[in-house]
């Protein structure tokens, strides 16, 4: 696992580029292919939108210039995904880092903050870690990128290796680590990007065609 203090190029099966935006700070940035954005209490501008001191998960589409600013104890990381070119912006706020609309493993809760528009397209999730949890020992077949929006805990490696995550930080683990997280007297919450997903919408499983009927005829009168 890798502390993301600097930028950062991952060039394995899904290559990515990773941004950091550290308080104090403000860069800018055109986003290629799609431009996914996790926020800590920062501020981020763009011709269409403007978020203060949010909490946030974006997908940026190319070509957009935009700017990020992290005040004082605000941090912020753009994850550059060129092989993906949306064809829209997504913004999502979380007001209140409480727990989430899905039930998770061990007693974490979970919701989808920038959902695949296609299955297997990447996808960004809002994390609660309640405390004095220890979760169960598993792995994800991709990489995963995280930012810490509140509390400190831990995570149990392979071979009684321990990496500490803190609020504010980021980290990058990569597909089929190892891990489980461990929580002591405080929640632990993140958002968590993936480039890949297990369910999302189809052409067949469609929520505007699964809610379609058809089949039916008028009356003549």
């Amino acid at each position: 696992m890798i502390n993301i203090s600097t930028d950062l190029d991952i060039n394995d099966r899904w290559p990515l580029s990773v941004f950091p935006v550290a308080p104090g700070q403000q860069r800018q940035f055109k986003a290629e292919g799609t431009d996914y954005i996790l926020l800590r209490n920062a501020d981020f501008q763009s011709s269409e939108a403007h978020f203060r001191g949010v909490n946030g998960a974006f997908a940026i589409s190319a070509e957009t210039d935009y700017a990020i600013t992290c005040p004082g104890g605000a941090s912020a990381f753009v994850i550059r995904y060129k092989g993906l070119r949306l064809s829209e912006q997504r913004y999502y706020i979380q007001n209140k880092l409480d727990m989430g609309n899905l039930s998770y493993m061990d007693g974490g809760t979970n919701t989808t903050a920038v959902n695949p528009g296609r299955l297997g397209d990447p996808v960004v999730n809002y994390v609660h870690f309640p405390a004095h949890m220890y979760q169960t020992l598993h792995t994800h077949p991709s990489h995963r990128i995280g930012l810490i929006l509140s509390g400190n805990g831990r995570i149990e490696l392979d071979n009684q290796e321990f990496f500490n995550v803190e609020e504010g930080s980021a980290f990058f683990m990569r597909r089929n680590e190892l891990h489980n997280f461990i929580t002591t007297d405080q929640a632990v919450v993140l958002f968590v990007f993936a480039p890949d997903s297990g369910t999302g919408p189809t052409d067949e499983v469609n929520p505007l065609k699964i809610r379609t009927y058809i089949g039916q005829q008028r009356h003549v009168r």
